[in-house]
């Protein structure tokens, strides 16, 4: 009979503690990350009546089991909230030892580590100043230091040039590109401003310069011999005819003039002979800083940094200059303007030549020249700085162009301008991806990595301990953790502004919650049943 008795008792303490479990889970329904337990019942078999019949002395709490389930997410507004999908935990640590946790809402404390509200550290792998990731596991800090400045080296441009364009721009200077010295016989020199007609500054097209050489040659020399000058303006060449079949022939070799004419191609050693009734091609057509825009045919402003981080402003002018044996020829020149130079002049300090082939690519980029031995800005930077110009070559010898520049017929536009240089910045805000990747994001617009959490598995995660405050840790049923990044090693993805709810089901807790109920109740019974039947067997002597 009291054996009863003691089969109740178990079934009482048994569904308590079953209550208990679901109290705890249902009081936990909005702890974040929380993972609910399940009470897990034995009998206890102990005891064989004759016949062998086996009568069981009741039930025990064999233990509890965490259901680690995946849990809702909740939508927050800061970034350092952080949720798995899928497997895996967060890795803290302090003084006391490591945990583990699904609750990623995380905070940067005063000395700038991530940690968790109890102040444990978040773990991962730290960048150095250049963001490239350590491999050593250690608490993650979020540093505020400033992002040092990075001069430029390669500047790239995607654009077009018009095919038709056409090579233009002559501005002639008195006292300094005006001049034709030449030679019939007597010798005598021609002013393109005096006596051809051209006013000094002003640009004017080569057809124009054309007649400006006409009327000098013709109205300086002594033999009365007349010419015909033309200009192509997609070969860029000045075409003079000695028109007068009976005249001497007439040498231009500048000998005669003060200043060489370079605009015409020209310096004072250069001679060209135009026989009588013959006719001979003078190449034509230069670039010049102080009438940049005149002389070229398109330009693009490009912003650059120096070594300390200044932004400086080069003008890449574009000019057409003549049409080679593939296709067209056209040069480039880099100009910084006099606020901008360390000499306090506007100043050429890079040129090249591109090279296009009749399908309008890039057949060959000639390397960058410096007139000035690299680019000088002022500022204090570094001198001499060197600025490659990419324009899309392609690397396959003889290849057709890559997305870069190209020559089509049509207007003169740029795309696309990119440069590898930056100011100098301050840590204005992070971000977390996927991966567990933590990045700063400055205030020059750069970004760089500053940290990658790391999560940890196990081949028992049921087997952890837990130690309250949502923390798990280690036990040698749950085996040594497994510590790798996000997305890696069967492990989860990080969903950042995003927090894991519990995974408590209310309405499953309430129909255990009933179950619970109604097994105390009936144990009672028994019990009670139990004692009014000893009450009878003591009556039983009366």
């Amino acid at each position: 009979m009291q054996t009863s008795l003691y089969t109740g008792i178990s079934g009482l303490n048994a569904n308590l503690s079953a209550l208990s479990v679901i109290g705890n889970n249902v009081a936990n329904i909005n702890t974040n990350g929380f993972k609910s337990s399940r009470v897990l019942f034995e009998d206890i078999m102990a005891q064989t009546a004759s016949g062998g019949n086996e009568i069981g002395l009741g039930v025990n709490m064999s233990g509890t089991q965490r259901i680690f389930s995946q849990g809702a997410f909740e939508t927050t507004a800061s970034g350092l909230d952080m949720a798995i999908s899928g497997n895996g935990f967060f890795t803290l640590a302090d003084s006391t030892g490591t945990y583990y946790t699904r609750a990623g809402q995380f905070r940067i404390d005063k000395d700038s580590f991530l940690v968790n509200p109890g102040d444990l550290n978040v773990q991962g792998y730290m960048a150095d100043a250049a963001g490239v990731l350590g491999n050593i596991i250690g608490d993650v800090q979020i540093s505020n230091s400033a992002i040092a400045p990075n001069p430029t080296a390669t500047v790239e441009v995607s654009a077009n040039v018009d095919s038709n364009a056409i090579i233009t721009g002559f501005v002639f200077t008195a006292g300094s590109n005006e001049y034709i010295a030449a030679n019939d016989g007597s010798g005598f020199t021609a002013d393109l401003i005096t006596d051809g007609g051209l006013t000094s500054g002003t640009s004017y097209s080569g057809a124009e310069v054309a007649i400006a050489i006409k009327n000098a040659l013709e109205g300086t020399n002594s033999s009365g011999d007349t010419y015909t000058v033309a200009y192509a303006d997609q070969t860029g060449l000045f075409t003079i005819t000695n028109d007068t079949g009976n005249s001497n022939s007439i040498t231009i070799d500048w000998a005669g003039a003060s200043t060489a004419n370079t605009l015409l191609g020209f310096t004072a050693d250069d001679t060209i002979a135009v026989a009588a009734s013959a006719s001979s091609d003078v190449a034509a057509g230069t670039f010049t800083v102080a009438s940049a825009a005149d002389t070229s045919n398109f330009s693009v402003p490009v912003t650059v940094y120096d070594s300390l981080g200044n932004d400086h402003v080069i003008t890449v002018y574009f000019r057409k200059d003549s049409l080679g044996g593939t296709g067209n020829i056209w040069d480039w020149y880099a100009v910084v303007d006099a606020a901008d130079s360390t000499s306090g002049n506007t100043e050429l300090q890079a040129n090249g030549t591109l090279t296009f082939n009749t399908t309008g690519a890039l057949f060959s980029d000639s390397s960058v020249t410096y007139p000035t031995g690299g680019f000088d800005f002022s500022g204090g930077g570094v001198q001499d700085q060197t600025i490659d110009f990419d324009f899309g070559l392609s690397t396959v010898a003889g290849g057709a162009g890559k997305e870069g520049i190209t020559q089509y017929g049509t207007d003169s536009a740029v795309s696309a301008i990119a440069q590898d240089g930056f100011t100098a910045g301050s840590l204005q805000r992070i971000s977390v991806d996927s991966e567990g990747l933590i990045r700063g994001v400055f205030s020059n617009g750069r970004t760089r990595n500053l940290a990658q959490l790391i999560l940890a598995t196990f081949q028992s995660q049921e087997g952890l301990t837990g130690v309250g405050r949502t923390l798990y840790q280690e036990t040698a049923d749950s085996g040594q953790p497994l510590l790798s990044n996000p997305g890696s090693s069967g492990k989860g993805l990080i969903q950042s502004s995003t927090l894991e709810l519990a995974n408590v089901d209310l309405a499953s807790e309430f129909i255990s919650m009933i179950t619970a109920q109604r097994g105390f109740q009936a144990n009672s019974r028994i019990i009670t049943t139990t004692d009014d039947i000893l009450a009878e067997l003591v009556n039983l002597k009366r």
